[in-house]
């Protein structure tokens, strides 16, 4: 007959229905829906739950119904956050039911998987919540100081909690727009983000951080928005607990659902971001505010240099001009007192030997004394021209090594250790005129002196805090060694 499909036995029927099944990919959708509960029965294997519902057939009215099984290892946490003792306190209510069909190939029937379990409205929600945040402020845990990723150095490793698959860790990980010499380290730390396992994975995941030892800058939970029955998971005392702890290891953003919906990670949380969008885009604008900092800072030690060079310079060429004067100025007193002495020497000798001889010479005689007397004068002329030269030479010489010497300076100015900070844009820490090269060196109570490029500032320690070392490190750094 056409149309038909014919299986030689019901085995060849059931693997063809459940390849049918999963080309659909229907048991991988994760539904929601509204349900009365008319049974509840606990199993060593879970928790089952038979819902049903009433619709209009043409033979009158029949009812439409499914099991919903909660496996046994979810069951405990989802009765503890739905506040039911006993299973039986779920029958006769509607609930909200979130989780996916199974399929049962031995009995060819569908059971719904379900990871959530929500009451219906929000009056329980809110006062669940109500209830956590109250004994969070009893343990003096809630967030009261309001933060600024500006307080924190820039951002160069970023651990994310989320699932892999979720929207929010895309939008994240897209609107984390840096230039890519400057891009941070995005480690992803995979959690549940909905369901009854979505506290404990969260904690799971900061464990796994901690231990990690790597020196994480930011931690981000992050998951995108979604109904208040999918975010009451996050409603967790411990959850709250470890995150407000975890504050004084890390600081943790968080960035959970949208504007309007708020959960006790956002209470809690170092600081709170209404979108994960929303966390992305300020720790780009943190690094690049931050390098623009380090551009400006550079350019300041530029100038401050050439000042500094220029100042240094004019007072080197002041004091050379000055040796030179005296140099000169008594080198040429001296040349010409001689030539003053010598030219008198031969004037008045010239003078006594024509007073003492004009009768007896003649003028052959009187012209050869003339040129002789001139090739002398003309020698001390050229002796003088030749000192020129030379004096010339000498201070030729002199600049070239005041240069050479302005070099060295510079370079070994360059080498001090101790005034390294303030090439980077940082101050020179002083205790007792002694140099702080390490917190190991101070102590609470100790009076410092702070030198900036543009001055001096006395302070105190109040607090300290030691840092471990990172041990592990990967991908693109904010700044380089």
């Amino acid at each position: 007959m056409a149309g038909i499909k014919e299986f030689k036995d019901l085995i060849e029927l059931n693997e063809y229905v459940t390849k049918k099944i999963e080309m659909t990919g229907l048991t991988s959708e994760t539904f929601r829906f509204y349900a009365d509960v008319v049974r509840a029965n606990n199993h060593s294997t879970g928790l089952y739950i038979d819902v049903s519902q009433p619709y209009t057939a043409k033979n009158g009215t029949r009812n439409i119904e499914i099991t919903v099984y909660v496996p046994r290892y979810l069951a405990p946490k989802i009765l503890e956050v739905i506040k039911v003792s006993n299973v039986k306190e779920l029958v006769g209510k509607k609930w909200i039911f979130q989780g996916r069909l199974s399929f049962f190939r031995d009995r060819m029937s569908f059971t719904f998987y379900a990871d959530t379990i929500a009451p219906m409205g929000e009056s329980e929600i809110e006062k669940r919540r109500k209830e956590i945040l109250k004994e969070l402020e009893v343990r003096n845990l809630l967030m009261k100081e309001k933060h600024d990723l500006s307080e924190l150095p820039p951002i160069k490793k970023i651990a994310i909690i989320t699932s892999k698959s979720a929207a929010g860790y895309e939008d994240f990980l897209k609107n984390l727009t840096v230039h890519y010499l400057y891009r941070p380290i995005v480690h992803l730390y995979e959690s549940p983000m909905q369901g009854a396992q979505t506290a404990s994975g969260i904690i799971l995941a900061l464990n796994r951080i901690r231990k990690s030892n790597i020196d994480y800058d930011v931690v981000v939970i992050a998951r995108g928005g979604g109904a208040r029955s999918d975010l009451m998971y996050f409603d967790d005392l411990s959850l709250g607990i470890e995150i407000a702890k975890f504050n004084e290891y890390c600081p943790i953003l968080s960035g959970i659902g949208h504007e309007r919906d708020f959960t006790i990670p956002d209470y809690v949380a170092w600081k709170r971001f209404a979108t994960p969008t929303e966390v992305a885009r300020a720790i780009s604008k943190q690094i690049e505010d931050n390098v623009k900092k380090l551009d400006d800072s550079y350019n300041d030690l530029r100038i401050l240099l050439s000042n500094v060079f220029k100042i240094y310079e004019r007072t080197v060429e002041l004091g050379l001009i000055d040796y030179m004067k005296k140099v000169i100025g008594s080198d040429f007193i001296k040349i010409v007192k001689d030539l003053d002495e010598t030219y008198e020497k031969i004037e008045n000798f010239v003078s006594y030997k024509i007073n003492d001889s004009s009768q007896r010479l003649s003028e052959d005689f009187l012209r050869f004394m003339s040129n002789s007397l001139e090739n002398k004068l003309k020698s001390k002329k050229d002796s003088v021209e030749n000192f020129e030269k030379i004096l010339e030479r000498d201070i030729s010489i002199l600049l070239s090594n005041k240069e050479t010497m302005l070099n060295e300076t510079f370079q070994e100015l360059l080498k001090r250790e101790e005034f390294a900070p303030l090439l980077f844009g940082g101050a020179l820490v002083m205790k007792s005129g002694h140099f702080v090269k390490s917190i190991r060196q101070m102590k609470i109570g100790d009076k410092l002196d702070l030198y900036l490029k543009d001055g001096k500032v006395k302070t105190k320690v109040v607090t300290e805090k030691k840092i471990k070392k990172e041990e592990l490190y990967g991908g693109h750094t904010l700044f380089r060694n």
